[in-house]
Protein backbone atom coordinates (compact mmCIF):
# COMPACT_ATOMS: atom_id res chain seq x y z
CA UNK A 1 0.00 0.00 0.00
CA UNK A 2 2.83 2.43 0.87
CA UNK A 3 4.46 1.85 -2.52
CA UNK A 4 1.15 2.52 -4.29
CA UNK A 5 0.56 5.70 -2.29
CA UNK A 6 4.06 7.03 -2.98
CA UNK A 7 3.85 6.49 -6.74
CA UNK A 8 0.27 7.75 -6.96
CA UNK A 9 1.07 10.89 -5.03
CA UNK A 10 4.12 11.59 -7.20
CA UNK A 11 2.10 11.11 -10.39
CA UNK A 12 -0.75 13.35 -9.21
CA UNK A 13 1.65 16.05 -8.03
CA UNK A 14 3.49 16.04 -11.35
CA UNK A 15 0.20 16.33 -13.23
CA UNK A 16 -0.78 19.21 -10.99
CA UNK A 17 2.36 21.22 -11.72
CA UNK A 18 2.55 20.27 -15.41
CA UNK A 19 0.99 23.55 -16.65
CA UNK A 20 3.46 25.55 -14.56
CA UNK A 21 6.39 23.50 -15.87
CA UNK A 22 5.32 24.13 -19.47
CA UNK A 23 5.30 27.87 -18.81
CA UNK A 24 8.62 27.75 -16.96
CA UNK A 25 10.23 25.78 -19.80
CA UNK A 26 9.67 28.73 -22.13
CA UNK A 27 11.52 31.05 -19.77
CA UNK A 28 14.39 29.02 -18.27
CA UNK A 29 15.47 32.01 -16.18
CA UNK A 30 16.25 32.52 -12.50
CA UNK A 31 12.55 32.45 -11.62
CA UNK A 32 12.09 29.14 -13.46
CA UNK A 33 15.09 27.66 -11.61
CA UNK A 34 13.86 28.81 -8.19
CA UNK A 35 10.30 27.63 -8.82
CA UNK A 36 11.50 24.22 -10.00
CA UNK A 37 13.56 23.89 -6.82
CA UNK A 38 10.45 24.68 -4.75
CA UNK A 39 8.50 21.96 -6.55
CA UNK A 40 11.37 19.51 -5.97
CA UNK A 41 11.50 20.28 -2.24
CA UNK A 42 7.75 19.79 -1.80
CA UNK A 43 7.72 16.49 -3.70
CA UNK A 44 10.80 15.21 -1.86
CA UNK A 45 9.40 16.10 1.58
CA UNK A 46 6.05 14.45 0.86
CA UNK A 47 7.58 11.35 -0.70
CA UNK A 48 9.80 10.75 2.33
CA UNK A 49 6.85 11.30 4.64
CA UNK A 50 4.63 8.84 2.76
CA UNK A 51 7.47 6.30 2.67
CA UNK A 52 8.02 6.78 6.40
CA UNK A 53 11.70 7.37 5.76
CA UNK A 54 13.32 8.76 8.91
CA UNK A 55 16.41 10.81 8.08
CA UNK A 56 19.01 11.93 10.61
CA UNK A 57 21.61 14.43 9.42
CA UNK A 58 24.94 14.72 11.19
CA UNK A 59 27.27 17.64 10.45
CA UNK A 60 24.63 19.97 9.04
CA UNK A 61 26.76 22.88 10.26
CA UNK A 62 29.26 21.95 7.52
CA UNK A 63 26.86 22.97 4.75
CA UNK A 64 28.06 26.40 3.51
CA UNK A 65 25.66 29.32 3.32
CA UNK A 66 26.54 30.01 -0.30
CA UNK A 67 25.91 27.50 -3.08
CA UNK A 68 29.37 27.42 -4.60
CA UNK A 69 30.30 23.79 -3.96
CA UNK A 70 30.23 20.34 -5.52
CA UNK A 71 28.47 17.78 -3.35
CA UNK A 72 30.04 14.34 -3.72
CA UNK A 73 28.14 11.39 -2.26
CA UNK A 74 27.95 7.62 -2.33
CA UNK A 75 24.83 6.27 -4.02
CA UNK A 76 22.89 3.48 -2.30
CA UNK A 77 19.41 3.83 -3.75
CA UNK A 78 16.71 5.75 -5.59
CA UNK A 79 15.78 7.68 -2.45
CA UNK A 80 19.20 9.37 -2.26
CA UNK A 81 18.01 12.24 -4.46
CA UNK A 82 14.86 13.15 -2.48
CA UNK A 83 16.88 12.75 0.74
CA UNK A 84 19.50 15.25 -0.45
CA UNK A 85 16.92 17.68 -1.83
CA UNK A 86 14.82 17.53 1.34
CA UNK A 87 17.54 17.56 3.99
CA UNK A 88 20.67 19.10 2.46
CA UNK A 89 19.83 21.59 -0.31
CA UNK A 90 16.79 21.78 -2.62
CA UNK A 91 18.84 23.86 -5.07
CA UNK A 92 21.11 20.97 -5.98
CA UNK A 93 21.56 20.21 -9.66
CA UNK A 94 22.76 16.73 -10.63
CA UNK A 95 25.16 15.20 -13.11
CA UNK A 96 23.13 12.69 -15.10
CA UNK A 97 23.10 10.59 -18.25
CA UNK A 98 21.94 12.30 -21.45
CA UNK A 99 19.20 9.66 -21.84
CA UNK A 100 17.36 11.15 -18.84
CA UNK A 101 17.05 14.50 -20.64
CA UNK A 102 14.76 12.82 -23.18
CA UNK A 103 12.34 11.42 -20.60
CA UNK A 104 9.01 13.31 -20.87
CA UNK A 105 8.47 15.85 -18.08
CA UNK A 106 11.38 14.48 -16.02
CA UNK A 107 13.87 15.76 -18.60
CA UNK A 108 12.21 19.18 -18.49
CA UNK A 109 12.40 19.24 -14.70
CA UNK A 110 16.11 18.34 -14.76
CA UNK A 111 16.85 20.94 -17.44
CA UNK A 112 15.11 23.70 -15.49
CA UNK A 113 17.04 22.56 -12.43
CA UNK A 114 20.26 23.13 -14.40
CA UNK A 115 21.36 19.50 -14.30
CA UNK A 116 24.43 18.61 -16.35
CA UNK A 117 23.88 15.83 -18.90
CA UNK A 118 26.84 13.62 -19.74
CA UNK A 119 27.20 11.33 -22.76
CA UNK A 120 29.60 8.67 -21.46
CA UNK A 121 30.27 7.46 -25.01
CA UNK A 122 31.56 10.89 -26.03
CA UNK A 123 34.62 11.95 -23.96
CA UNK A 124 34.81 15.41 -25.55
CA UNK A 125 31.17 16.14 -24.77
CA UNK A 126 31.72 14.95 -21.20
CA UNK A 127 34.68 17.31 -20.74
CA UNK A 128 32.67 20.25 -22.11
CA UNK A 129 29.70 19.50 -19.88
CA UNK A 130 31.84 19.08 -16.77
CA UNK A 131 33.46 22.43 -17.56
CA UNK A 132 29.96 23.92 -17.84
CA UNK A 133 29.11 22.38 -14.47
CA UNK A 134 32.12 24.02 -12.88
CA UNK A 135 31.07 27.39 -14.28
CA UNK A 136 27.55 26.92 -12.91
CA UNK A 137 28.92 26.19 -9.45
CA UNK A 138 31.04 29.34 -9.57
CA UNK A 139 27.88 31.29 -10.37
CA UNK A 140 25.98 29.86 -7.40
CA UNK A 141 24.36 26.62 -8.60
CA UNK A 142 25.43 23.75 -6.32
CA UNK A 143 26.09 20.52 -8.18
CA UNK A 144 25.80 16.93 -6.95
CA UNK A 145 27.70 13.99 -8.38
CA UNK A 146 27.52 10.31 -7.49
CA UNK A 147 31.02 9.21 -8.58
CA UNK A 148 30.21 5.49 -8.25
CA UNK A 149 28.15 5.96 -11.40
CA UNK A 150 25.33 3.69 -10.25
CA UNK A 151 23.48 2.59 -7.13
CA UNK A 152 25.30 0.12 -4.92
CA UNK A 153 21.90 -1.18 -3.68
CA UNK A 154 23.54 -2.13 -0.39
CA UNK A 155 25.92 -0.75 2.25
CA UNK A 156 29.06 -1.06 0.11
CA UNK A 157 30.89 1.91 -1.45
CA UNK A 158 32.24 1.23 -4.93
CA UNK A 159 35.25 2.93 -6.53
CA UNK A 160 34.87 6.59 -7.55
CA UNK A 161 35.48 8.08 -10.97
CA UNK A 162 37.75 11.13 -11.00
CA UNK A 163 35.14 13.31 -12.76
CA UNK A 164 34.00 15.24 -9.69
CA UNK A 165 37.53 15.77 -8.41
CA UNK A 166 38.78 16.96 -11.82
CA UNK A 167 35.87 19.36 -12.22
CA UNK A 168 36.34 20.83 -8.75
CA UNK A 169 40.08 21.34 -9.24
CA UNK A 170 39.65 22.94 -12.66
CA UNK A 171 36.85 25.25 -11.50
CA UNK A 172 38.51 26.05 -8.18
CA UNK A 173 35.43 25.19 -6.13
CA UNK A 174 35.22 23.32 -2.86
CA UNK A 175 33.87 19.80 -2.41
CA UNK A 176 31.26 18.88 0.18
CA UNK A 177 31.60 15.13 0.90
CA UNK A 178 28.40 13.41 2.06
CA UNK A 179 27.91 9.86 3.34
CA UNK A 180 24.52 8.18 3.02
CA UNK A 181 23.79 5.10 5.14
CA UNK A 182 20.67 2.98 4.86
CA UNK A 183 18.81 4.49 1.90
CA UNK A 184 18.91 1.16 0.07
CA UNK A 185 16.62 -0.22 2.77
CA UNK A 186 13.76 1.97 1.51
CA UNK A 187 13.41 0.19 -1.87
CA UNK A 188 16.38 -1.78 -3.15
CA UNK A 189 16.43 -4.24 -0.26
CA UNK A 190 12.72 -4.95 -0.77
CA UNK A 191 12.63 -5.79 -4.49
CA UNK A 192 11.32 -2.33 -5.34
CA UNK A 193 8.65 -2.14 -2.64
CA UNK A 194 8.82 0.91 -0.39
CA UNK A 195 9.17 0.19 3.32
CA UNK A 196 9.93 2.35 6.39
CA UNK A 197 13.65 2.86 6.94
CA UNK A 198 16.12 4.80 9.05
CA UNK A 199 18.72 6.72 7.06
CA UNK A 200 21.77 8.52 8.42
CA UNK A 201 23.37 11.28 6.36
CA UNK A 202 26.78 12.58 7.39
CA UNK A 203 27.95 15.92 6.01
CA UNK A 204 31.73 16.21 6.20
CA UNK A 205 33.77 19.43 6.33
CA UNK A 206 34.44 21.15 3.01
CA UNK A 207 37.52 20.00 1.12
CA UNK A 208 39.68 22.51 -0.75
CA UNK A 209 40.98 20.92 -4.00
CA UNK A 210 44.01 23.21 -3.97
CA UNK A 211 45.32 21.31 -0.95
CA UNK A 212 45.77 18.19 -3.08
CA UNK A 213 48.43 17.78 -5.75
CA UNK A 214 46.25 15.93 -8.23
CA UNK A 215 42.65 14.98 -8.96
CA UNK A 216 43.59 11.38 -8.21
CA UNK A 217 44.82 12.07 -4.67
CA UNK A 218 41.84 14.36 -4.07
CA UNK A 219 39.49 11.63 -5.24
CA UNK A 220 41.12 9.07 -2.93
CA UNK A 221 40.80 11.46 -0.01
CA UNK A 222 37.09 12.06 -0.70
CA UNK A 223 36.41 8.34 -1.10
CA UNK A 224 38.08 7.61 2.26
CA UNK A 225 36.08 10.33 4.02
CA UNK A 226 32.75 9.16 2.64
CA UNK A 227 33.42 5.46 3.23
CA UNK A 228 34.42 6.12 6.85
CA UNK A 229 30.85 7.16 7.76
CA UNK A 230 28.88 4.57 5.82
CA UNK A 231 27.59 2.08 8.36
CA UNK A 232 27.66 -1.66 7.69
CA UNK A 233 24.81 -3.90 8.88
Amino acid sequence: MRTFLAYTHAALYLLRILPSMIILKRKQDEHAYNKTNQFAKILSDRTLRIAKTEVVVNGKENIPDDNRYVLVSNHQGNFDIPILLSHINPNLAFIAKTSLQKVPFFGTWMTLKRCIFIDQSDPRQSVRQLSKGGEQVNHGTPLCIFPEGHRSKDHSVQSFSNAGARMAKKAGVQILPVSISGSYRVMEENDGKIKPAHVVVTVHPLVNPEEHASASTLNTHIHTMITSSVNTP
